[in-house]
């Protein structure tokens, strides 16, 4: 098919042909410029406004525009020995045969298998060792850093969450720089354990961007007033501009688009000594979707040139770099995320002196939509509420119901899923924060028979408070019956905006109960 077919067009190709496994994109000459694998179309169309976003694009919008080729008179062992040495894994998505560079058919590592079953049995077994060793690896490696992850936030949870009550109940100001102290190096270390993950579920293709719409404006304001305070603490000027209509609205995962933002400006500020860091933001309305672009420049000490081509790959860090600390993470996770979005990200000396990051995404632009003032933060729960936590670690139920005083509450505590479902029970409580992985009883299973009793408390609110930070475990734990997910380390404001909002989805569930008794 050539690039400018839509995703309508491929969408209705793989409906009427079932079984072909991808598709190849050549030009009006016959050579080819891309290939589209049957499965990860199919997801990309299948995921929420999927097919509003991608099918009226032309397909070399999105389109993989580096596939496996392999000339037409290569022998089968020469291909394999060169895809196994080079790319072993691109060929479960297919690869594009030629001949004379234009384009003469596709094939798959199950057509190949199948074609030279008894010619090539070495290398088919080969290869077959080679993708199970693969999918082992990367799932081995998915199975530590979850159970790190978890076992290194429960004690993370303690120390931040603890920082945070002595510093928002300290008198003594000296002892103000030492817990801040405590906070930052807790906010680093927590900061590289999401690194590592967000990098490990985009090496295994599950890093999951989130779509909703926000206008262009609230990004530019969350980047202000997050990094100017620190700017000004450092002493630096630090200048956000932006370009572009105002009023714009996307269709977009603006958390990911923040977090880039967020590695490129940090870096920038603890690189740069003196002078200023500059951020650009542009949005420029083209044909249905908007281009976002973004550019972080600072007066530090730069790139080198030869490193220049490196720097977004894993745990490669600049000399200067590596005095600073840090494991080289956040750069490659920036990468991934914009090649998410199907967009580019790249770095270039500063004509001022230092680094300029640059990086550009296309998202589908939402014309008309109104503006949305933004929440005020709260100081406490709406009413005096009565709240059971359940957490088999004896800090985190201390920190807890530390909170839960700071917002005006009152509290009990238990130390498993079978004791929280035995007093929930009782009608008691308003609300419940619920750990996940406790003994006896998990906390999924507690909510499920919370939720299976006969009585009215089996409708009481219930926020799971876990170190579990994969979004297919918060589906679940919502699946079972909980209202809520906060993550671990608590953040005390965080806390209290989800469980202002479970309350307030509570009464409205109550008031509708009412009315069809009635």
């Amino acid at each position: 098919m050539s690039p400018t077919v839509t995703g309508r067009e491929i969408y209705q190709r793989f409906e009427d042909e079932p079984d072909t496994l991808c598709i190849a994109v050549v030009d009006e000459e016959g050579r080819p410029v891309g290939l589209i694998e049957r499965n990860a179309f199919l997801v990309r169309m299948a995921a929420q406004y999927g097919y509003a976003l991608w099918s009226n694009r032309p397909v070399s919008r999105w389109m993989r525009t580096d596939p496996v080729i392999a000339d037409g008179d290569m022998t089968v062992a020469e291909f394999c020995g060169r895809v196994m040495e080079e790319r072993p894994s691109e060929l479960l998505q297919g690869f594009i045969v030629t001949c004379g560079g234009r384009y003469a058919g596709v094939g798959t590592a199950l057509s190949l298998l199948q074609a030279t079953a008894s010619a090539t049995s070495t290398y088919a077994q080969e290869m077959t060792r080679l993708a199970e060793d693969a999918q082992a690896s990367l799932a081995a490696k998915g199975r530590f850093l979850a159970v790190m992850s978890h076992e290194i936030r429960t004690p993370l949870n303690g120390v931040l969450a603890v920082a945070e009550i002595v510093r928002r109940k300290m008198s003594d100001p000296e002892l103000s720089p030492f817990v801040e102290t405590i906070i930052e190096s807790g906010g680093a270390l927590l900061r590289l354990l999401n690194d590592a993950l967000d990098l490990s579920r985009a090496e295994a293709a599950a890093l999951g961007l989130e779509e909703e719409p926000f206008p262009v404006a609230r990004l530019v304001e969350d980047v202000r007033s997050l990094w100017s305070p620190k700017a000004e603490l450092q002493g630096l000027a630090f200048q956000v501009h932006y370009d572009g209509p105002d009023e714009t609205w996307m269709l977009g995962d603006r958390v990911r688009l923040q977090q880039v933002f967020n590695n490129l400006i940090g870096n920038a500020l603890k690189f740069t000594e003196r002078g200023v860091v500059d951020v650009w933001i542009s949005a420029t309305p083209e044909s249905g979707y908007v281009r976002l672009r973004g550019q972080v420049a600072d007066t530090g000490p730069g790139v080198p040139a030869d490193r220049m081509a490196s720097i977004f790959e894993p745990f490669q860090q600049t000399d200067v770099g590596a005095r600073f600390g840090g494991a080289g993470l956040g750069l490659a996770v920036c990468r991934q995320i914009v090649e998410r979005m199907d967009g580019t990200i790249a770095v270039h000396p500063n004509p001022g002196g230092g680094a300029l990051f640059t990086f550009e995404v296309p998202l589908h632009h939402l014309p008309g939509q109104p503006a949305q003032a933004a929440p005020e933060a709260a100081e406490g729960t709406e009413r005096a509420l009565h709240v059971l936590i359940a957490d088999d670690n004896a800090v985190n139920r201390t920190v807890a119901q530390t909170l839960c005083e700071m917002f005006g509450c009152t509290s009990e505590a238990v130390e498993d899923g079978a004791a929280a479902w035995r007093a929930a029970e009782s009608g008691r409580f308003d609300l419940v924060l619920m750990d996940v992985k406790m003994p006896v009883m998990d906390g999924v299973e507690a909510t499920r028979r919370i939720r299976s009793g006969p009585s009215s408390s089996s409708q009481v609110p219930i926020l799971a408070v876990t170190a579990n930070t994969d979004p297919d475990d918060a589906d679940l734990y919502r699946r079972a019956g909980m209202n809520g997910v906060v993550e671990k380390p608590i953040k005390p404001e965080r806390l209290l905006a989800a469980m202002n909002v479970v309350l307030d989805l509570e009464a409205a569930a109550a008031g509708e109960r009412q009315e069809a008794a009635g």
